[in-house]
């Protein structure tokens, strides 16, 4: 199985490839005509095309021609890679046409509320938190919700962060990567070729775009990328018994910017639907950080929470999840509110 998972990652590698070539000639632009937006020319966008049709043609190409995948995965998990697919390419169809045209905040948060909570459902709502000999066990309609959230907050996260040549993409093919080991070692084979013909999807658009920008992602890219992440973790939870807590910890780097972004924001009373240029990484940007530095620190961020969450995956006493998780925490807390006040002082960040 191992030699099919290399294969169709090579087969999401080269789709992609020759499709955001296409994108460059044929695809929208995105002008540099935001604060937020970091780039100086017109720029084409909805790399997110190529990501889509590479992750497509390999999981075609594994369902027809791999013996081994049609014998090792089960209907049931055959059935959650086609639910995952049905909300994933749609949110692609959406991001492709708020690159093209802007969409509205307020129709875009409904449609992927809508479809967060449609995919939960559909896909296995998470209801089992397990610390050590302590076990929660939430309501239905509690632990739908939380699942629902899950989805909601990762595509918007990955939306939010993708604003620097190859950081937030590159970020989400290393958490990928790490999720596969997780989901390979619970015997998740469906799991993990989902989070691997992503990855290699999400690699033949970074040729492209780390680190001469020459396509960007756009909506599209990062709303599909957000949702097959998203959507991985949770078939892996279900297949393996992964704690619900890994995920978090396997895509953390983004989490953390992304979220404290947003109480940063609300402390000081600003909307949180209007684009802005405080994240982290932009304020990196703004500090005199190249995009290569800014992608390579995330990445290896992520790297080093990959391996923390494969670590906490493998403790049979379900204390690792959470006091990885706790600790990360902290860690961001102190890191964020010392860049902040850093930048405050300089001037890059407005109080």
């Amino acid at each position: 199985m191992i030699l099919d998972l290399a294969l169709v990652v090579a087969v999401a590698f080269a789709a992609s490839l020759i499709v955001c070539l296409a994108m460059i000639w044929i695809g929208p632009v995105d002008a540099p005509n935001e604060e937020r937006k970091l780039h100086q020319s017109p720029t084409p966008t909805s790399g997110g095309i190529g990501i889509g049709a590479g992750f497509g043609a390999a999981m075609i190409v594994l369902s027809l021609f791999s013996i081994e995948w049609r014998h090792e995965v089960s209907p049931e998990g055959i059935a959650m890679l086609w639910v995952s697919a049905l909300f994933a390419y749609p949110l692609l169809l959406i991001g492709f046409v708020d690159d093209a045209r802007r969409l509205s905040a307020e129709f875009k948060f409904a449609v992927y509320s809508i479809l967060a909570l449609a995919a939960a459902w559909l896909m296995g709502v998470v209801i089992e938190f397990r610390i050590g000999e302590f076990a929660l066990e939430l309501p239905f309609f509690v632990g739908l919700i939380g699942t629902a959230l899950w989805v909601f907050t990762f595509i918007n996260v990955v939306n939010f962060m993708d604003g620097s040549n190859g950081m937030a993409m590159g970020s989400v093919t290393v958490g990928l990567v790490a999720l596969s080991i997780v989901a390979l070692e619970g015997n998740s084979i469906g799991g993990a070729a989902m989070a691997l013909c992503c990855a290699g999807a999400l690699a033949g658009f970074l040729v492209w775009n780390f680190p001469s920008g020459r396509l960007f992602a756009g909506d599209s890219g990062a709303l599909f990328a957000g949702a097959i992440s998203a959507f991985g973790c949770l078939i892996v939870i279900a297949r393996t018994g992964m704690s619900p807590m890994i995920a978090p910890i396997l895509f953390f780097p983004l989490l953390a910017d992304a979220l404290l972004t947003l109480f940063y924001r609300a402390r000081r009373g600003r909307s949180l639907l209007v684009a802005h240029a405080e994240h982290l990484y932009q304020i990196a940007v703004y500090s005199g950080w190249g995009h290569a530095r800014i992608a390579l620190t995330y990445w290896s961020a992520m790297a080093v929470c990959g391996a923390i969450g494969w670590w906490a995956s493998r403790d049979t006493t379900a204390i690792a999840p959470a006091a990885s998780l706790a600790v990360l925490i902290v860690i961001a807390l102190v890191l964020d509110a010392i860049i902040r006040r850093r930048a405050e002082a300089s001037g890059v960040l407005k109080r």
